[in-house]
């Protein structure tokens, strides 16, 4: 049941990219889908406590992982619209989300999900192959289900 909503977490978030995508004009250069590794690359974070943590000592938990320029792109926001309509179905699952902010840092607002914000996100974006707006969907195995 728990991968089934994951599933469908996954599946709207590629709708919501997909129509952004078809709204932005194309280059003469196609730009390659990336291809989804597995198992997740790790990333680190530092906890309330201090204490780094790492992507595995979550495992167990399902992690929505979000890209993005800054807190104020118009992309961003529109997924955080998302993710508070769903968020109530995924907190019995005990997701995680973190965010990374390849461009400028500050706080995530207009939600009452609790963020943890990436102190490296350009590396992670690059390991994951997001460049600067994407969503990474980590299973509760950590394998990405969905890039």
């Amino acid at each position: 049941m728990n991968r089934l909503w994951i599933c469908f977490l996954a599946f709207g978030f590629c709708l919501l990219s997909l129509s952004a995508q078809a709204q932005t004009p194309k280059s003469k250069a196609t730009a390659r889908i990336p291809t989804v590794p597995r198992p997740a690359p790790e990333f680190l974070w530092s906890g309330v406590n201090g204490k780094v943590r790492r992507l595995r000592d979550v495992r167990g938990h399902p992690v929505v992982l979000i890209f993005a320029e800054n807190p104020n792109q118009k992309q961003f926001i529109k997924q955080i619209k998302e993710l508070n309509r769903r968020s109530k179905q995924l907190a019995t699952q005990y997701t995680l989300y973190f965010a990374a902010f390849t461009r400028e840092t500050g706080l995530v607002t207009r939600t009452d999900i609790p963020f943890v914000i990436l102190p490296d996100p350009g590396s992670v974006a690059d390991a994951y192959r997001v460049g600067d707006f994407g969503i990474a969907v980590i299973s509760s195995e950590g394998n990405v289900d969905y890039a």
